[in-house]
């Protein structure tokens, strides 16, 4: 590979005046700028990156702090986040911490090793005095709706509990649903316990004597199988189905098909998440979208206005989610 020094000597002369070229930074002759500048063609010599970091202590990297890759949602989130983040010449450090604790201060601390610019948090195991810490450092940081914990700091959340009210009133008033099976996430988790709580709400607004159930996932395909199996073996009788998310939710949708239950006809199947592949399942399914698109550019554009404005003031963003309403809950005029 070829090294600064390789350049600096073809052109016969020093590192540092190569250094100040390629950063348009002092002077120098045009023959030696235009000497120095056909080498590197000629070489094909590429910066490295991580030492211009080292020298002025940030660099185009964004951390990005996720809880999982296993659940569908967040790979498409990590997706979303790094078109906007390389639209405006940044790069994504991806970090999975697995929704353990010792590999969230494992990225945190390798954030400050690698002078990224600024950090996107979506973590249960981050706590205000993580980000105070990112903050002292430099490092600009955003949450996204996991935190659970008001904190100063900018961020970005989705209004769980209204998109659960969504989803609920769908099947409630749309759709004469009476009997309704909600699959919740884990307890503790604060998107899991807003939807609960939008779920609990909705069904009280309605006036109706419906009845519910209540089961706890983690969030993963299995988890909502399991949930589901376990009602059918014990003869619980419902006529609709919201999963806290569309992984639960086509978990759900696998026990029911073994049992021979008919989606929409006898049971009806909303999801949440608007994950990629719901609108491939058979039937399609029906579900609350979290606006994955906006989340992507309203963090980086946060982030960046930070950054290159280092006294600005934080914000916090809230966004509605949207109902999408497919096959699962419609018998007709589903898409």
């Amino acid at each position: 590979m070829t090294t600064i020094r390789d350049v600096a000597r073809e052109a016969g002369v020093s590192v540092a005046t190569v250094s100040r070229i390629i950063n348009n930074k002092g002077e120098a002759s045009p023959e030696t700028i235009a000497r120095v500048k056909r080498v590197i063609k000629e070489l094909n010599y590429k910066p490295n990156s991580l030492a211009k970091s080292l020298s002025k202590r940030n660099s185009d990297l964004i951390a990005l702090l996720v809880p999982t890759l296993s659940n569908p949602f967040f790979p498409e989130l990590v997706k979303a986040i790094e078109s906007a983040a390389n639209e405006q010449g940044y790069n994504i450090y991806l970090c999975n911490s697995d929704d353990k604790r010792s590999k969230v201060k494992y990225y945190l601390d390798s954030m400050v090793d690698h002078y990224v610019s600024g950090a996107i948090i979506n973590s249960l195991h981050v706590d205000e005095k993580d980000l105070e810490m990112l903050e002292e450092r430099g490092i600009k940081t955003i949450t996204i709706d996991r935190a659970n914990f008001e904190h100063p700091y900018s961020a970005v959340t989705v209004d769980h509990q209204l998109g659960a009210e969504q989803a609920v009133t769908h099947l409630i008033e749309d759709e004469g649903c009476r009997k309704i099976v909600f699959i919740s996430g884990p307890r503790g988790e604060k998107s899991a316990e807003d939807r609960l709580r939008g779920f609990e709400l909705s069904v009280k607004k309605s006036g109706l004597l419906v009845e519910t159930s209540v089961v706890h996932g983690d969030f993963g395909t299995e988890s909502g199988y399991n949930c589901l199996k376990s009602l059918l073996e014990k003869g619980k009788v419902f006529d609709s189905i919201f999963s806290s998310n569309d992984a639960m939710a086509i978990g759900a949708m696998k026990a029911c098909y073994e049992y021979g239950i008919k989606i929409p006809e006898q049971v009806k199947v909303i999801g949440y998440d608007n994950i990629s592949f719901a609108s491939f399942m058979a039937p399609s399914l029906s579900t609350i979208d979290q606006r994955k698109g906006e989340i992507g550019k309203l963090a980086i554009q946060e982030l960046i206005r930070l950054i290159q404005n280092g006294e600005e003031k934080p914000k916090q963003y809230r966004l509605e989610p949207q109902i999408v309403i497919r096959q699962s809950t419609k018998t007709t005029g589903g898409i």
